[in-house]
């Protein structure tokens, strides 16, 4: 069925992309006044567009398709493979959130010759900044590219071949919308960037909200969507499970799925430490105070608050139209079935603002890292900052053009994806460490790059051999190998190279101070500087928030689907623990702006 927009619809849509285009002309003065203007918005981001452009940024179009289709996949529970990072997101907040602010970097590769020393450390900065700012960035601008088309078709009721002025639909449509985000971001930088995230987070959570109560309406209330659910022949006990029913611990299923995510991936990851385009925004954040808040709400906002309505939608998907051959298309079958004119608008707005959130970020962090790591760093040295904004913005048109060319030779790009996975994977112990032991080195996290590389190759090829058993050596088991043995490589590795100087350790423990004992071999020749680390309050800090993090997740799921008492309980408990938790940094931190939190 081709869907027709009303006028409605067609002025909702209009209006956000012109709303986006003024932003990019409107703080494009500002935005070419330095490059930290340009990259990191003149550090002077409030904790609150810090944290929301986080959440909008990680909000892609085809997230909310995923995520229903994994409640219809497995239940509900299949979302820990990606709820688990909330667990790694606390623990970001208060460990990671205040070094990345007081580094005072610009890009997350800065990082590597402020923490390291010598040629390693010249390599590895050079490398991420190509891995990561163009050949990864081209790949994810491609992929996104590529499953917009497809999710615009579905959405719209389009087949192959629609057309709109002779053109592809699918294919003209997503250019323009890729187009309107290039102009904006080339013309403002990161302050078009978070301030078109900011709308686009109102955008896509009320859309989704909005689909989400209406489907239950339609459907007669949840009880009448879980009676559905059976007499469609799902299991609806198993496809409202939030946690995973108990199984056994020697053999690859969904229980040891479980506790590999939330016991070794959250912190095996290379995200644990909160680097890449979210240590942007941190960067990008007033003070320590504003990039931790940012943070916390980020993580709140993105773990505990946003899925639900997806997953809603999901379940009524499954109780409306029963079973279907792709689970991901239940999201966008219930938009065309329940929303009005004017609504459905909004809808697909919702959905032009998660594909154009995305690509504004990757643009303007690829860009921020050819020019801070590459062409300043090795090309061009002390050049004007006019020169280097106007290589900033013919990086992004750089990016962008490759991107889009990619996205149309490619079909399958699971390769490609794997590559990516490779070199990430398990890198989480060595990021850690490189922040809170002095002995950590280049060569450190180079070793366990390659380790984590040639294991993630063996495994996969382990895990889809197809003999008996071999469920487990794929993800996510595969990653909790990668780390028994890429740890002790990697720390062989650092006590058989040369430590990084002294002088280059005491300079960088001057500027990020992060303490304790792991760097008593330094800090103790610094008298005028404290030395004491997290310690045990942060310790609580985190323990609160992973607590409260998971107590409004899953007590939000119980107020929908199963009892409303419990689940109040534990969204009221977890509101509690937050109110507690916030007015003790709030208090600590607000006494002086510039006041560190240890």
């Amino acid at each position: 069925m081709v869907i027709s927009l009303s006028s409605v619809d067609l002025l909702i849509i209009a209006t956000y992309l012109v709303f986006s285009l003024l932003v990019g002309l409107f703080l494009s003065k500002r935005a070419s006044r330095s490059t930290e203007q340009f990259f990191v918005s003149g550090r002077s981001l409030p904790w609150w567009i810090v944290g929301t452009s986080m959440v909008a940024t990680t909000f892609a179009a085809d997230t909310p398709l995923v995520v229903s289709g994994l409640v219809a996949r497995g239940g509900i529970f299949k979302n820990w493979l990606w709820w688990q990072w909330g667990l790694g997101g606390m623990v970001a907040v208060f460990l990671f959130a205040p070094l990345w602010n007081r580094a005072k970097i610009t890009t997350d590769a800065e990082l590597i010759e402020l923490r390291y020393d010598g040629k390693p450390a010249s390599f590895l900065r050079g490398y991420k900044a190509v891995w990561f700012g163009v050949i990864q960035n081209i790949i994810v601008i491609a992929w996104v590219i590529k499953a917009m088309t497809k999710i615009i078709v579905v959405v719209m009721g389009w087949d192959e071949g629609s057309t709109i002025f002779g053109f592809d639909a699918e294919v003209l449509t997503v250019l323009f919308l890729f187009a309107v985000t290039v102009l904006y971001t080339v013309l403002s930088g990161l302050w078009g960037v978070v301030l078109t995230d900011f709308l686009q987070f109102i955008v896509a959570m009320t859309g989704s909200i909005y689909l989400a109560v209406s489907a239950v309406r339609r459907l007669g209330g949840i009880s009448r969507v879980v009676a559905l659910l059976d007499s469609r022949g799902f299991n609806a006990d198993e496809v409202l499970r939030i946690v995973p029913q108990p199984e056994t611990l020697s053999a690859a299923n969904p229980f040891t799925e479980f506790l590999v995510l939330i016991l070794v991936v959250w912190w095996a990851s290379y995200t644990i430490d909160g680097g890449g385009y979210l240590a942007q925004r941190l960067f990008a954040a007033k003070n320590e105070k504003h990039s931790i808040l940012g943070y916390l709400w980020y993580s709140f906002a993105h773990i505990a608050l946003r899925p639900w309505p997806w997953i809603v939608v999901g379940v009524c998907g499954m109780a409306l139209f029963g079973r279907v051959d792709d689970p991901q298309q239940y999201y966008p079958m219930v938009m065309k079935e329940i929303l009005p004119a004017g609504f459905f608008g909004l809808v697909i707005a919702s959905f032009f603002a998660a594909f154009m959130s995305t690509i504004d970020t990757q643009l303007n962090w690829g860009a921020s890292l050819v020019v801070n790591d590459l062409v300043r760093r090795f090309f061009a040295k002390d050049k004007t900052e006019g020169f280097y904004i106007k290589v900033a913005r013919l990086a992004i048109l750089i990016l962008a053009v490759a991107g889009a060319g990619l996205s149309f030779a490619i079909k399958d790009i699971s390769l490609a994806w794997k590559l990516v996975i490779s070199i990430t994977a398990g890198l989480g112990s060595v990021y850690i460490a490189r922040w809170y032991w002095w002995r950590v080195n280049a060569w450190s996290e180079i070793s366990a790059m390659i380790t984590a590389l040639f294991c993630t190759l063996l495994f996969s090829h382990l895990g889809s051999s197809g003999e008996p058993g071999s469920r487990i050596f794929d993800f996510p088991f595969s990653t909790l190998w990668t780390v028994i043995i890429s740890i002790p490589v990697w720390i062989m590795v650092t006590l058989l190279t040369q430590p990084v100087s002294e002088e280059h350790l005491l300079s960088f423990y001057k500027k990020v101070y992060p303490g304790g004992i792991g760097w008593r071999r330094i800090s103790f020749k610094l008298e005028d500087i404290k030395t004491n680390g997290p310690g045990w309050r942060m310790l609580v800090n985190v323990i609160f928030g992973i607590v409260s993090l998971n107590l409004i997740l899953i007590g939000t799921g119980f107020m929908i689907f199963k009892s409303t008492f419990i689940g109040f309980m534990m969204v009221s408990t977890g509101v509690v623990l937050v109110v507690i938790l916030n007015s003790g940094l709030t208090r600590l931190l607000s006494k002086d702006p510039g006041r560190k939190l240890y």
